[in-house]
């Protein structure tokens, strides 16, 4: 098999049927689960930024960074009341999600606990409130320019993820070992439901909930070996994250595991729709309907949507059904956060706010932007980012970046357990033998969480489309062999059999995409890995860029376009909310994962040439 069989492919045929015998349809959700629950003002201060122009209102702002997706950390209330380890400061206050690089956010219906922006109340099926990270976590960035603070909707988040989940494994260890720590908690949380009873059955589900809490981070340890802050503020290997929760956690068995090693920046959500393929290695197809469902399903499987994949009782193996699947997906609301991510504009550089533009060396280096960049970074004008296109897939060996994110795609393998013998895709591809594609578990949870429901799948899979829905279904069979294509035109195939040639890691057929730098200058670090600071390092010899800079330092270098190169204050009580990150390990070797090598386009230019290419970019 050339390529690995992806969701899209299987899910595609199964929907099709339903889309192609349904009107327009048009949902009236309003996606607030808080009505009954008290809002709580914040713990601090909150923020008072700036809003860019991104065809969101304010409304819609506030929906995207609050709809639950269906993921699940722990109950809504246990998050309100909980404690850092170290003091009796509320984990949620916004000195310490600051520390951590979330953005706090005032309390409102759909935010009653005053969350950062980006944590959003879901509710289960027995009507349970529970905290969950929804879209904008990620994908929302706060940047700061001589005392005015930018929220810039749909850009890579500087949040430290790891940092967030070591720290609420100490901060629910230490909850669970302190009893006066727990009464505190217990009271606030119980409230007028206070009991000694009450409390003793509470401390039960803590402890439970604190040691699978635990276990996720233990799971997804890395080895002492890598540098320090290897993950840390604005970067994480979510792709490896959501290869465990389907091999370890899904399938329950948590020494089924790979390192995940491979960290990444966030991308940017603008035009996310719109691309043919999504994933840094452009290993999903984004084919209308089924491709944007099937991606956001597998994120939400990333970040605590509790997927499990068990044995199907007696009866339905009668019929064949050999397995089941579950998860608090909430496909309704992901349907309605990707039809908001549609309508998404990148942002535009603020000259009322930052300094004008040079239009004389603009003009310049659009000349150059047309020489050295268009091949495989297209240019579209704002009217253009609603339309579809076809991103350019450049080979690993050529582009030279640091490989592993594609890598650990193709090559991390793990055990099938009860999937042993099933199809990959559940109604189609070949059979799960002892040991396969790590990342092929969790595509085999989306596909069964698609067809348990399919009904509520075509829905939201629909919801992006808006009216017309019958008639732009016309454009699958179009989107799919476009997207075919471009994976064909890859020379050579990816070799599933040879992972190491000769000792080094075998490159072949892997790919990185390639899309248009609309918004670019709001996205630093830069390169699929962040490994580069701003838009100037990207134009220097591989060789001459930075081995080592700050991140998590919101201050905006217009110049450079990027952040400043300092170490960011300390907020409060709380250290300072950024890392050092390293190109080189302690031998002085390139670590892995971390090269800031290759993407040379661009690098022979005269540094009067680098300037006027940086101030085109400022205008895309």
């Amino acid at each position: 098999m050339k390529y690995p069989l992806r969701p899209t492919l299987i899910a595609l045929s199964v929907v099709a049927v339903g889309v192609t015998g349904c009107s327009s349809l048009m949902y009236n959700n309003s996606f607030s689960q808080a009505d009954d629950i008290q809002p709580i003002e914040p713990a601090g201060a909150t923020v008072e930024r700036i809003g860019l122009d991104q065809a969101w209102d304010d409304t819609t702002k506030e929906q995207f960074w609050f709809t639950s997706q269906g993921s699940q950390i722990i109950p809504y209330n246990w998050f309100t009341w909980l404690e850092v380890a170290e003091s009796q400061d509320l984990f949620r206050s916004s000195d310490h999600m600051s520390y951590l690089g979330y953005l706090p956010e005032q309390s409102s219906n759909l935010n009653p606990s005053g969350l950062p922006i980006g944590f959003a109340l879901n509710k289960d099926p027995k009507g349970d409130a529970w905290v969950g990270m929804t879209c904008a976590a990620c994908h929302t960035n706060q940047l700061d320019y001589q005392g005015k603070k930018f929220l810039i909707e749909g850009a890579p988040t500087l949040a430290n993820f790891v940092l967030f989940f070591d720290r609420l494994t100490e901060a629910m260890n230490a909850t669970n070992s302190d009893e006066i720590k727990f009464q505190r908690f217990a009271k606030n949380v119980l409230a007028d439901q206070y009991s000694i009873k009450n409390a003793v059955q509470l401390r039960q589900s803590f402890t439970q909930m604190a040691i699978k809490i635990a276990q996720r981070q233990k799971v997804n340890a890395l080895p002492s070996d890598l540098p320090k802050d290897f993950t840390s503020y604005a970067r994480l290997d979510a792709f490896g994250n959501i290869q465990n929760e389907g091999t370890a956690f899904a399938l329950h068995d948590l020494t089924n595991k790979n390192v995940p090693d491979a960290p990444v920046s966030y991308p940017f959500l603008w035009g996310t729709h719109q691309s043919d393929v999504v994933q840094w290695n452009a290993s999903a197809p984004n084919t209308p309907v089924v491709g944007p469902l099937s991606r956001n399903i597998g994120e939400v499987v990333g970040v605590f949507g509790g997927l499990s994949i068990e044995k199907a009782p007696w009866w339905k193996q009668l019929i064949g059904l050999n397995t089941s699947y579950s998860s608090s997906v909430d496909m309704l609301g992901l349907g309605q956060l990707e039809t908001w991510v549609k309508a998404l504009r990148s942002p535009q550089w603020p000259e009322e706010y930052l300094p004008p533009i040079d239009t004389q060396k603009a003009a310049a280096g659009s000349i150059l932007y047309q020489a050295q960049c268009s091949g495989c970074h297209q240019v579209m004008t704002r009217e253009q980012e609603k339309d579809l296109y076809i991103a350019v897939q450049t080979p690993v060996e050529e582009v030279g970046t640091d490989p592993m994110t594609a890598w650990n795609a193709e090559f991390h393998q793990a055990k099938t357990l009860i999937l042993e013998g099933e199809k990959q895709l559940i109604l189609a591809g070949d059979k799960f033998g002892a040991e396969a594609d790590a990342i092929s578990i969790p595509v085999n949870g989306v596909v069964g969480l698609i067809l348990k429901d399919p009904k509520t799948a075509l829905k939201a899979g629909l919801m992006p489309l808006g009216d017309g829905a019958k008639g732009k279904a016309k454009s699958l069979k179009e989107y799919a062999l476009m997207h075919a294509q471009a994976r064909d035109s890859i020379q050579q195939p990816v070799d599933k059999n040879e992972p190491m040639v000769n000792g080094e890691l075998n490159l072949k057929g892997l790919v990185y995409k390639a899309r248009p730098l609309n918004g670019i200058w709001a996205t630093a670090p830069y390169m699929h890995n962040g490994s580069v600071a701003n838009l100037w390092e990207t134009l220097q010899k591989p060789e001459d860029r930075q081995t080592k800079f700050w991140v998590g330092n919101r201050n905006f270098d217009p110049k450079v376009v990027g952040y400043v190169n300092e170490k960011a204050e300390s907020i409060g009580s709380y250290p300072s909310p950024s890392s050092e990150f390293q190109v080189l390990d302690s031998q002085g070797k390139i670590a892995k994962g971390n090269s800031n090598l290759g993407h040379d386009f661009g690098t022979d230019l005269t540094d009067a040439e680098k300037w006027q290419l940086v101030e085109y970019m400022k205008t895309l």
